[in-house]
């Protein structure tokens, strides 16, 4: 019996360091490709809030809701970043990854600080966290910055409230100081997105559960209610639900479902050879079957807590409850308010930035079900080792939604190389944003120095070389090929060609800017790196994801000038040139 009991205990040994080896893993595999691949670039909806920003006092931008959201204290964050930061969608987006991680911390401090479960269970617990908050299947939120700070300060407020009322249910002291705590962050969570909002119910369904005085819960429904109220006089339209986009209860359900499934959905079809078409995706079962899964297990799991009363015992408990029922809510507001939208686009339901709102509602309810199973010896291995599979089993999808924010990535850096420029590539910015709206508000941006123009590349067009850098030049044993690809347009309406290909120094390294000269040695134009070429990174042993590809213009163009390259950087530029291959350009596609 000793030695079962020794063998036990070494095999329950080995699989904690297994998950939390795993655990580490994901979370540098997530923080590691969110790196790689997040938009340094005003990116999708950022166009048209920062013309708000940059075009009104700060408190009209600040009070006005977009989209039926209000999103104050996101405001506050790129408004302080316009005003002294130059727009920087770096800072932006170190301050969302460090909200991220923030939102992990709470979820982490609760699980450990629980006191019905052990190690193992912790252990199994940290990496459904891990693996809920930084999965790249995340990424159309997490990776582009103002989106990460406004989501993620929706999820650390509204964690920050479950995990102080949790206090309050444990007897911690002063009530009131904690309580005023409860109601900031419910408040912060409210004022910085739409989805905020179900802060206020998932707080009373805590209170009622765990049995606090009528005192709490009257104070939290006086204060939601507020929080509605100052909602609804906000200037801005509200959500509305016209005759015609009204839906059935059936349907409605159908759109639920699918919302709280998607997850499961992306991460069967990654394990396929064939990619995923929106049309299979809308047409699939499974996001619906997995969703209505998911909301008989949430029912089952807050039922019973509703009618007993008796949520308190475990902080890992109260906190995965909250986590269920918040992002549940949450779901319920974006099927009524996107109901129009989901009229005219109904792939609309497995849009993947709405993982950013089911993968926590799943990972709190894989929480309750790991505290729920870890005194029943029959169901506690099994559980333990489907969940620890986790990362094993999205991995593919991981990979995959990495790739894609690499790609998009790359996308908004193209459309940001156009603006520095100064040509009128339509093509590309309307990736970013609608070109109009870009094109407007790119004029400002250039005035005052903001985002792309922050480092001053523009002001390298239209003086001599001789110019940058002191005169400097290095051999750098610059190799590659750029080619004149086909017309466009300078702002201004003279000829630009947009000119690509490939370029690489000591057949090491990937410069990161070109520059464009006539044969008198002015600079025409600048090409940066924005597409990864498999051929090029194989040849040459460079990261698989490397971007050795580059986009460039040559404004003013003139078919009969010949035009040069050199790479321009670490204050030099090189003394190799490449010549821009000529040849007969393609009519402008603008």
């Amino acid at each position: 019996m000793a030695r079962s009991g020794n063998f036990g205990d070494v095999v329950e040994r080995i699989f904690q360091v297994t998950t939390g080896i795993l655990a580490l893993a994901f979370l540098a595999s997530g923080i590691l490709f969110l790196w790689n691949g997040h938009v340094t670039v005003t990116a999708f909806d950022m166009w048209h809030l920062y013309t708000l920003s940059l075009n009104q006092p700060f408190w009209q931008a600040a009070l006005l809701k977009f989209g039926s959201h209000s999103m104050f204290f996101p405001t506050l964050l790129w408004s302080i970043d316009l005003a002294w930061f130059r727009g920087n969608q770096q800072l932006l987006f170190v301050i969302g990854l460090a909200l991220l991680i923030l939102s992990a911390i709470v979820l982490l401090v609760a699980t450990w600080q629980d006191k019905t479960i052990g190690t193992t269970a912790k252990l199994v617990a940290t990496l459904v966290v891990v693996v809920a908050n930084f999965s790249m299947t995340r990424a159309s939120i997490t990776a582009i910055g103002p989106f990460n700070c406004i989501c993620s300060l929706v999820v650390v407020g509204a964690l920050a409230a479950f995990y102080t009322l949790a206090l309050i249910c444990g007897g911690a002291r002063p009530y009131w100081t904690l309580m005023v705590l409860v109601v900031t962050s419910g408040l912060i969570a409210s004022f910085s997105f739409g989805s905020g909002f179900a802060v206020w119910p998932t707080l009373l369904i805590l209170g009622w559960s765990a049995r606090l005085s009528w005192r709490t819960l009257g104070l939290i429904l006086a204060v939601g209610i507020v929080a509605v109220i100052t909602y609804e006089v906000l200037p801005g339209a509200a959500p509305e639900i016209t005759p015609e986009n009204a839906i059935s209860l059936g349907t409605a359900l159908r759109r639920f479902c699918s919302l709280l499934g998607t997850p499961f959905l992306y991460a069967a079809a990654a394990w396929s050879s064939h990619a995923l078409s929106p049309a299979a995706a809308q047409s699939s079962n499974i996001p619906v079957v997995c969703g209505t899964l998911g909301m008989g297990l949430a029912a089952g799991a807050v039922m019973p807590r509703l009618v007993r009363r008796d949520l308190g015992a475990s902080k890992l408990q109260f906190i995965a409850l909250a986590l269920t029922v918040f992002n549940f809510v949450a779901m319920g507001f974006i099927v009524i308010g996107r109901t129009a939208h989901m009229h005219a686009s109904p792939g609309e339901v497995v849009a993947l930035r709405y993982m950013f709102w089911s993968s926590l509602f799943w990972a709190g309810l894989f929480l309750i079900f790991l505290q729920n199973v870890n005194s029943k010896k029959w169901a506690r291995w099994p559980t333990f080792s489907v969940l620890s599979a986790l990362p094993l089993l999205i991995f593919p999808e991981h990979y995959q939604a990495a790739a894609w924010g690499r790609h998009v990535h790359l996308i908004m850096e193209s459309a940001a190389t156009s603006l520095i420029n100064g040509v009128c590539d339509t093509d590309a910015v309307a990736k970013m944003w609608t070109p109009a709206t870009v094109y407007s508000l790119a004029k400002q941006y250039r005035q005052r120095r903001l985002d792309m123009f922050a480092d001053g590349l523009q002001d390298w067009i239209g003086v001599s070389e001789t110019n940058l850098f002191g005169g400097h030049y290095k051999s750098v044993e610059l190799k590659g090929s750029i080619a004149v690809q086909f017309l466009v347009q300078c702002a201004n309406g003279a000829p630009a060609a947009r000119v690509t290909g490939w370029a690489i120094e000591r057949e090491t390294s990937i410069p990161k800017q070109l520059i464009l000269v006539n044969a008198g040695g002015k600079v025409c134009g600048l090409a940066r790196p924005t597409e990864i070429r498999t051929n090029i990174n194989s040849q040459y042993k460079l990261p698989k994801f490397a971007a050795s590809g580059f986009l460039g213009y040559i404004r003013d163009y003139n078919p009969q000038t010949p035009y040069f390259v050199r790479s321009a950087e670490d204050n030099r530029l090189s003394t190799e040139t490449l010549r821009v291959t000529s040849s007969v350009p393609m009519p402008a596609n603008n």
